[in-house]
């Protein structure tokens, strides 16, 4: 005599899904899992639709937001970096967008990036034209890979700590959009 499981595979109607160990519940013309089961709200109180008037008040018609600039305190301005004047950080927001003066340009000021404190995040993300930053102590920049430069070009992100020991910023992080 043949073996008869008592675990019988079943569909739901409603989701397709397959279950097992369970018995399906009728829900109108449906058969589906209990989980599936469509019941009413627990409260009787209606829970609002189309057309249902709001007990909030009413807005009047000449209060519409007019000035939507974004206020100075939490505007993050592009800082235009110069060749010989290099980057001097600001700390007013957590990222600093830096571009070239309206043109790609390599850092040539000692240092590169002026010296801060002892463990102090420094995030540069590049917009507009490129900036190149030249690793070594001279210039208090010390990059992953130690090569000679780092081009940030537009997109790309780059997250430094200051370490004192060294004197320098020490590249923790860098983003390029294109992958590289």
């Amino acid at each position: 005599m043949p073996r008869i499981s008592k675990y019988k595979r079943k569909d739901s109607d409603r989701s397709g899904f397959q279950f097992y160990e369970i018995e399906l519940v009728k829900d109108g013309p449906w058969k589906v899992a209990g989980d599936e089961f469509d019941t009413p709200p627990p409260s009787r109180l209606p829970l609002g639709g189309e057309g249902d008037i709001s007990s909030g008040d009413i807005r009047q018609s000449g209060s519409q937001v007019s000035d939507t600039n974004t206020p100075a305190d939490v505007e993050n301005p592009t800082v235009l970096i110069t060749a010989a004047g290099g980057i001097t950080p600001v700390f007013t927001h957590p990222w600093m967008r830096i571009s070239g003066s309206g043109s790609n340009l390599t850092i040539t000021a000692t240092p590169n990036i002026v010296r801060g404190q002892q463990d102090q995040l420094l995030t540069l993300e590049c917009v507009g034209s490129s900036v190149t930053l030249t690793h070594g102590s001279a210039n208090a920049i010390n990059f992953m890979d130690s090569r000679g430069t780092l081009r940030l070009d537009s997109g790309m992100v780059l997250t430094m700590i200051f370490n004192s020991g060294n004197a320098a910023w020490n590249e923790s992080s860098r983003y390029r959009p294109s992958g590289g």
